[in-house]
């Protein structure tokens, strides 16, 4: 199978990437810093798997993956703790040059190739509120201990390939 540009619109947070991280927590080059993420020559994919253990164990969920708990209901467990953060952490752009966008779970909507995606304002503007989704975005941030430098969360259109 080969990969696919994709054209996303969610609701949430654009935070950048490892040389462009969009907000306060930055270094002097522009990258995250924050006391979770690791200031070395991390993957990039380090940010966001440790992005995911800290929004889990905010919502209760701090285990570890072994055959045992596999067993036991981990995944189900893991499941549980995602629906109650109520976001998750997407990237943007290409592997190799990629951004997080930290986006309220159920918002993503995405199209390929030819196809076309049709908007509905109305449900737009409608939704966040309904769902709750602003407070479920603060909380993450509160809990990853990031402060946006976006003016609060908007619906965001961002490319994927991959």
């Amino acid at each position: 199978m080969g990969m696919s540009p994709r054209a996303h619109l969610a609701y949430g947070y654009d935070l950048g990437g490892a040389e462009d991280f969009k907000a306060a927590e930055r270094d002097e080059y522009g990258s995250p810093k924050l006391p979770w993420f690791p200031d070395d020559d991390s993957e990039v994919d380090d940010f966001g798997s440790e992005a995911e253990k800290i929004l889990l164990a905010s919502a209760g969920f701090a285990e570890e993956w072994t055959p045992a708990a596999a067993k036991a209901g981990y995944y189900d467990r893991k499941r549980d703790a995602e629906k109650r953060c109520g976001v998750e952490l997407d990237t943007s752009g290409h592997y190799d040059h990629c951004g997080w966008v930290l986006i309220a779970k159920g918002s993503e909507q995405s199209v390929e190739w030819s196809q076309v995606m049709a908007l509905d304002s109305a449900e737009m503007q409608r939704r966040p509120a309904a769902e709750g989704w602003d407070a479920k975005l603060r909380d993450a941030l509160t809990a990853l201990g990031i402060t946006p430098t976006q003016d609060g969360p908007k619906w965001l259109v961002y490319p994927s390939y991959g």
